[in-house]
């Protein structure tokens, strides 16, 4: 008689509890702790992870798990644990911090097999009457092993080529001519695996100060979170070489997050051409049984190193011994839906539970992590000079206007930036110009009405696509044509106003005809492919003019490019959020970091309609430190992050009045809770509405709570949300919770 054993099952839900299974006794040899499985609730099945097992019956009613999913697949008990963390610290539910964690997510996945045919004395073939025996359809198929001199074909290719049946290839079969059998097939990534093979560059003496330090963690085995601010060009990629290097020695493993997908075949290439096919690719465009090979390349052993965007933090590696996060400042970081996450913060703490050593390394840090570093929380390790001591690009700044008083030039191009472009093309030198603009213009305005055209489903205003004459919401995805007349007061000759990667497209085709231009925003890089055939013919000199939006200012290493043109720097400086100074300075620091990596000098021409603004002021002297110092002093007197901690509360719904209402029911429920519990270091900031009120037909209203620290804010939040849905209130809104949030639009 087989024991009776019950499951607890988290599962992929907006639930707190987990839920208990009968475990069938055909799914008792398969299902364990980490195991993921189907099971019923109410009139649907529901995937999730089985994180108890146990004899003890928990209620009288019980439905039986239906079966188990990925059989040899399950999460490995430390990624459980940071999972229970993620529920508590991220407010989500169990099951969808183990969806979100999971190397292969809530999913059903298995080796892909092919058949194949070999034959079994292909010598014996070759005689001249060997083929007589068989039947005319069957001496096709043996003819064909006979015509390629080879013993094995694949069967769909050998059944292709003959056009001979299933039962012909049986019939071989049973006469032994033959024997079918089957193959594991390795569904690998799409990057390049034979790279040529690379040597540990000799560090200077700012990198081999900053690798002794951490080579002395890794060495001890011990977690330490180090911070490496070093300029851009300055070798932070050789010591994160050298750190894995040294893990791997020791039988450990590594991990390495880039901010963008995009960034991955440039990282890839530099960590095999070192490490060769121990190095694996992750992220969320590979499919499902990509996934799955790799999954079982790790089990193997045979992978040992994961480079991939935020998702690859939750690498199953049982010894994991370091984690760097390229560009640790960059907001992709930051997962946009439940469980909202941030992978560096995730990284420090994972690092934490398993003694791993942690890299954030950026030229501009993040402030939260830029302050963590002068409190003690992490190391600072500094770079300050680029390597081969080549020299920073020099920076310009082109007031734009005075370009339009003085020159009379109202064009995407300053007369300076123009000539640069020119200069550069004639020595055969790259250029890369930055315009953090999709589309063609960034709106169209009627000059009677001074209206411009808004999507009906947001309150933002659309976008124009010259390509296919439509105007395109960027939040929503909402497209519609461009109309012939304003729809609010029907005037005529409506204005196409502002510059998108489109438009710039446009006149550089027109300005420089002989170049060979490259567009790369979300619009141009449609595939998974995409990228990659983009990659190569950059790398290969097929590109003169590279131009797009932030994508360009990651992480890039182009010794080629000399000239970087940023279109116009004043963009993020104008969006309602307290972190627009910084990432303003972030990405024209880190996008004048792509010219002058190579042999040749490099110059950066900046265009901005705000000259004296401090963040462009310290973008053109490329000093961090001296930004820093002017933004921390802000944030201190706004009392905002990172000297405070904030978690958002989002209420969104179809109805605008009910959901002012639910919030507003809400916020007296914090005031009262906060009162009860004397939290007097809490504060509650709103409800208001959100900058962009309404998106994708859903009004959207915010409060913010705002502390020194976590905990109590936690405590207050979890004690008003529980009382909430006990009330029940008619007309439910969707209640969204983002602790640290980096979005506040």
């Amino acid at each position: 008689m087989t024991e009776m054993l019950y499951a607890d099952l988290a599962l992929n839900l907006p639930t707190p509890n987990t839920y208990q299974y009968i475990i069938p006794s055909n799914l008792q040899p398969v299902a364990r702790v980490g195991a993921l499985a189907l099971a019923p609730i109410q009139n649907r099945r529901v995937a999730g992870c089985i994180v108890g097992i146990s004899g003890e019956k928990k209620c009288e009613s019980l439905k039986e798990l239906k079966r188990i999913l990925s059989p040899d697949f399950a999460i490995e008990p430390e990624l459980i644990e940071l999972s229970r963390w993620m529920s508590r610290y991220y407010f989500c539910s169990l099951g969808e911090a183990l969806a979100c964690v999971s190397f292969l997510g809530f999913n059903d996945c298995r080796q892909r097999m092919e058949k194949w045919v070999r034959v079994k004395d292909l010598a014996s073939l070759k005689r001249p009457d060997a083929l007589d025996a068989f039947p005319t359809r069957q001496a096709d198929v043996l003819r064909f092993f006979l015509q390629r001199n080879t013993d094995f074909e694949k069967l769909g290719i050998l059944r292709g080529e003959t056009g001979v049946s299933p039962s012909t290839i049986r019939a071989l079969a049973k006469k032994g001519a033959i024997e079918i059998f089957q193959s594991t097939v390795e569904r690998g990534d799409e990057y390049p695996h034979d790279v040529p093979a690379t040597i540990p560059f000799e560090l200077n003496e700012q990198q081999s100060a900053a690798f002794a330090a951490i080579h002395a963690a890794i060495s001890e085995s011990r977690y330490k979170t180090f911070l490496l601010n070093g300029v851009t060009g300055s070798g932070k990629t050789e010591i994160y070489l050298q750190s894995l290097d040294e893990v791997l020695r020791r039988g450990g493993q590594g991990i390495v997050l880039v901010p963008e997908i995009a960034l991955t075949p440039q990282t890839v290439e530099r960590f095999r051409g070192r490490f060769g096919d121990r190095i694996g690719v992750y992220h969320s465009q590979l499919t499902l049984g990509q996934k799955y090979d790799m999954w079982r390349g790790i089990v193997a052993g045979k992978i040992q190193c994961l480079v991939g965007a935020r998702s690859a933090v939750f690498a199953p590696f049982p010894r994991l011994g370091l984690i760097v996060v390229d560009e640790e400042h960059e907001t992709t970081y930051k997962q946009n839906d439940t469980p909202r996450y941030h992978a560096r913060d995730v990284a420090v703490v994972r690092g934490m539970r398993t003694g791993a050593v942690v890299i954030l390394g950026s030229a501009t840090p993040a402030l939260e992590s830029w302050h963590n570093a002068h409190i003690g929380k992490f190391t600072l390790l500094t770079l300050p000079e680029r390597i081969r001591q080549a020299p920073l690009p020099s920076v310009t700044l082109v007031d734009l206007g005075e370009e339009l008083i003085k020159n009379k030039n109202a064009g995407i191009f300053s007369l300076r930036l123009m000539t640069a472009i020119e200069k550069r093309l004639e020595a055969g030198e790259q250029v890369i110009l930055f315009l953090n603009r999709r589309g063609f213009a960034n709106f169209i305005l009627c000059p009677a009405c001074h209206k411009s055209i808004s999507c009906e489903h947001c309150s933002i205003t659309m976008t124009y696509h010259k390509v296919g004459e439509r105007l395109v919401c960027h939040y929503c995805g909402e497209q519609k044509a461009v109309p012939s007349v304003c729809p609010q007061c029907g005037h005529e000759n409506l204005l196409r106003l502002g510059v998108g990667t489109q438009r710039l497209e446009e006149e550089l085709a027109e300005k420089f005809p002989a170049a060979r231009i490259l567009r790369m925003d979300a619009d141009s890089l449609g595939s998974r492919k995409s990228f990659l055939e983009k990659w190569r013919a950059i790398t290969k000199g097929e590109v003169d003019i590279l131009f797009g939006t932030q994508i360009l200012a990651k992480g890039f290493d182009l010794a080629p490019v000399t000239l970087v043109g940023v279109i116009s720097a004043d963009h993020a400086l104008f969006l309602p959020d307290f972190r627009s100074s910084e990432r303003t300075f972030s990405i024209l620091t880190q996008v004048a970091g792509r010219a002058g990596r190579g042999d040749k000098p490099g110059e950066v021409i900046i265009q901005t309609y705000l000259p004296r603004h401090y963040s462009i002021v310290d973008a053109l002297a490329q000093d961090y430190a001296v930004f820093a110092k002017r933004e921390l002093a802000i944030r201190r007197a706004i009392r905002f992050p990172p000297y405070f901690r904030l978690i958002s509360v989002l209420f969104q719904g179809k109805k605008g009045g009910g959901v002012s209402e639910h919030i507003n029911r809400f916020g007296n429920l914090l005031h009262i809770f906060g009162n009860q519990m004397r939290l007097t270091g809490v504060s509650i900031l709103g409800p208001a509405p959100s900058p962009i009120e309404k998106l994708g037909d859903h009004y959207r209203y915010r409060l913010l709570l705002r502390s020194e620290g976590m905990g109590d804010m936690q405590r207050l939040l979890r004690a008003a949300l529980e009382k909430y849905h006990s009330l029940k209130l008619k007309g439910a809104c969707r209640i969204i919770i983002d602790v640290d949030p980096q979005d506040m639009l």
